[in-house]
């Protein structure tokens, strides 16, 4: 473990890049969406974990020497939908060296016709483009890292980026690079529905990558392209155009578990730049190979260093949450006493149904939970359960017992009156005789013999004897409360 303050460390050249912008304000800039993690058993309260990049003005990395990693959490505030809340557990990039956590991203290459465009260097904008993936894969490291770089232009867009592979090693990211096919001048550009099976792609392969390396990658996509969304006829059926296509791109990237990176590779205005940062949680523009090359290399030092932080929620359950629209702000106190601050995220619960937790926290996270607990929590987690078993308990046993008197009264009338001595119940076919109660005499061939011996069991030619009773209500029913036409007579 590193001690005493932290570096993010960056390369000479982005150094320079960002030494002028730095007097214009840098801050703190949301990595991915907030993310819903389950702490339990340590904390029956629902957790959220971001991760935050430095910034300086231009959204560039910013070099700055952050708090001690035992103090680190403690400079941090995060303030959700109103509510200030200081987290109980933050890391980042740097702090450890015994592990190094894994990364994935998918590059998504545009092959149109307008990328055979010619620079002023005499390179084609495709050529300077994969020049530019490639000083993006230098910093490979295997065993780390997994890269798949795949082609998109109008035609086979599902099925390319679908088939993408994640290399484990850098020649085989590098021979994917050499393998992209050249632009045609035929190809149009789908690239609402580039974003959208980007998405889709890399979120289902997770998963996998997630086994493979032990643990969940810090994951992004990166989507290059010259041009606006253009589909015309012989394209691709059902590729994503119009305003509602690009609401449907913007949607599958702000609801990624990752963030969508869009570099436009152009002169400004020759895009249309406000779709870019419409479907992506990040849009660059780069009118050169240097450009895109300086972009590349920022876009993986944001990949590679991040402030990550984890607090609980304002409410106590997920129910609480449901429905929710929580705007959300950071802010970080460097130990120069400078504040770095965010823009507002806004954290949107599903508006039906509990929200559902993204993943569980890890040990390190888990132990910070039972240390920042106070005393009394441990309590309330036990006692809350056991309160709420014993309130349905109760609430089954009403229902049980009282529930059906409520529903039929005349079931439950008591004790029914009887007539003559001893108040029987059926004065008709009881006697008390002495104290005793005396039956009615045993239908023929029950009765006993002398002695009380039982008589012999009835051969087939005995006679059954029916003694009809035309005058008996046989409406009359042994709860009901109705008047019957008089004593009960037996049969």
């Amino acid at each position: 473990m590193k001690t005493g303050s932290l570096a993010l460390p960056l390369a000479a050249m982005l150094a320079m890049a960002a030494a002028p912008a730095r007097g214009q304000n840098p801050g703190l800039d949301f990595a991915e969406p907030l993310k819903l993690v389950s702490c339990e058993p340590a904390s029956t309260v629902p957790c959220f974990r971001m991760k935050l990049n430095l910034v300086d003005g231009t959204g560039q990395p910013y070099n700055a020497q952050l708090p001690a990693p035992d103090k680190l959490a403690s400079q941090i505030t995060v303030t959700m939908g109103g509510q200030q809340i200081t987290p109980f557990y933050a890391t980042a990039a740097g702090e450890s060296v015994a592990k190094v956590r894994g990364r994935a991203a998918l590059v998504i290459v545009d092959i149109s016709g307008s990328m055979k465009k010619v620079l002023p260097t005499g390179q084609t904008r495709f050529e300077a483009a994969k020049m530019a993936v490639k000083s993006f894969l230098g910093q490979f490291e295997e065993g780390v890292d997994r890269v798949a770089v795949v082609p998109f232009e109008s035609h086979l867009v599902q099925e390319r980026i679908r088939s993408a592979v994640f290399a484990r090693t850098r020649s085989a990211a590098i021979a994917q690079v050499d393998a992209l096919p050249e632009p045609e001048m035929k190809n149009n550009t789908a690239l609402f529905s580039a974003v959208v099976f980007g998405v889709e792609t890399l979120r289902d392969a997770l998963p996998k990558l997630e086994k493979e390396m032990g643990e969940s990658p810090e994951a992004m996509v990166i989507v290059l392209t010259d041009g606006n969304n253009e589909v015309l006829k012989g394209d691709d059926l059902g590729l994503l155009a119009g305003p509602a296509g690009m609401d449907e791109a913007s949607r599958y990237a702000r609801q990624a578990p990752f963030p969508v990176i869009a570099i436009g590779f152009g002169e400004p205005g020759a895009l249309d730049e406000a779709a870019l940062r419409q479907i992506s949680t990040k849009y660059y523009l780069a009118s050169d190979y240097e450009g895109l090359r300086r972009i590349f290399t920022f876009t993986r030092t944001f990949l590679n260093n991040r402030l990550a932080a984890t607090f609980s929620s304002p409410y106590p359950d997920r129910a609480s949450l449901a429905g929710q629209n929580l705007p959300v702000t950071v802010e970080l106190k460097l130990p120069n006493g400078q504040v770095l601050r965010s823009p507002e995220l806004v954290w949107s619960a599903p508006q039906m149904g509990v929200p559902v937790y993204a993943g569980k926290c890890t040990p390190e996270e888990m132990k910070a939970v039972l240390q920042n607990l106070p005393v009394s929590a441990g309590w309330t987690s036990i006692i809350r359960p056991l309160g709420v078993f014993c309130g349905l308990a109760l609430l089954l046993l009403l229902m049980w017992h009282w529930l059906p008197r409520l529903v039929w009264p005349e079931q439950f009338i008591g004790v029914m009156p009887g007539t003559g001595a001893g108040q029987a119940k059926w004065a008709s076919q009881t006697r008390i005789v002495n104290g005793v109660i005396a039956g009615r005499p045993a239908p023929p061939g029950f009765q006993k013999g002398p002695g009380g011996v039982a008589m012999p069991p009835r051969s087939v030619g005995d006679a059954t004897v029916v003694n009809p009773q035309a005058h008996r209500d046989f409406s009359q029913t042994r709860l009901g409360n109705r008047q019957g036409p008089g004593p009960r007579e037996p049969f």
